[in-house]
């Protein structure tokens, strides 16, 4: 094993609850006076757009507020792009072990890559991300034009980080069939998980190995025998 590969939602950084996240969708939809429920529908059928095309704040919310019935002021645009950067900011707090963990394993010599579905707020959050020093290959989707569980998207990370499957391990909380993907490729691959309350876009049936806390990496055996 040469090279960890990290998901980044629901494994370095906490997955927000379902309530949480659907506060965030009412709050934004309350903003631009539409239906809560329309603006929900809107959300989720615009993922696919806005994680794998590079959309500005304002134009992934004016995409989804764009199928609902009533129609939204620019100054209520303007206020959701602010509930929803504000929202991304504290989604992107560190798990309490991430750090320290990323630390370690870079130490010891592993090479490390993060593979993210993801909107344009988190490349630009990015730089200010306690741990970003510590990975050499963050590729997000928004900026790759490519999403999990695109073969494609694993394959780019691995030239990045100069690895075949086999010599990379992949670490995440299993949504959007990336687990399944990563083993098909000849990708060892380890669920994380710690609570059944997270909030996930499609969350996968998984057999293989697991952890609850991203330090337990340290002790795996699929790692132990190359530290």
């Amino acid at each position: 094993m040469k090279a960890v590969l990290f998901d980044l939602f629901g494994t370095l950084v906490d997955n927000m609850t379902n309530a949480e996240v659907e506060q965030f969708r009412h709050d934004v939809a309350d903003t631009l006076t539409v239906e809560r429920e329309e603006f929900k529908r809107g959300w989720s059928a615009t993922f696919p757009q806005r994680a794998a095309g590079n959309w500005s704040t304002a134009e992934m919310i004016a995409a989804a507020a764009d199928l609902c019935s009533a129609k939204y002021s620019p100054a209520g645009l303007e206020c959701a792009v602010a509930i929803r950067r504000d929202f991304m900011r504290r989604w992107l707090t560190p798990r309490h072990d991430a750090v320290s963990t990323l630390r370690e394993l870079k130490q010891k010599g592993f090479r490390i890559g993060l593979l993210s579905n993801c909107s344009s707020e988190v490349p630009e959050l990015w730089p200010s991300l306690e741990f970003a020093p510590l990975i050499e290959f963050p590729l997000f989707s928004c900026r790759e034009g490519l999403r999990k569980p695109m073969p494609e998207f694993f394959f780019r990370a691995l030239e990045r980080l100069e690895v075949t499957p086999p010599d990379c391990l992949y670490v995440a909380d299993g949504d959007s069939g990336e687990l399944a993907a990563s083993k098909a490729l000849g990708m060892p691959a380890m669920m994380i998980r710690n609570g059944d309350d997270e909030f996930r876009i499609d969350s996968e049936e998984w057999d293989g190995p697991r952890i609850e806390r991203l330090s337990e990496l340290l002790q795996h055996e699929s790692l132990q025998s190359c530290l």
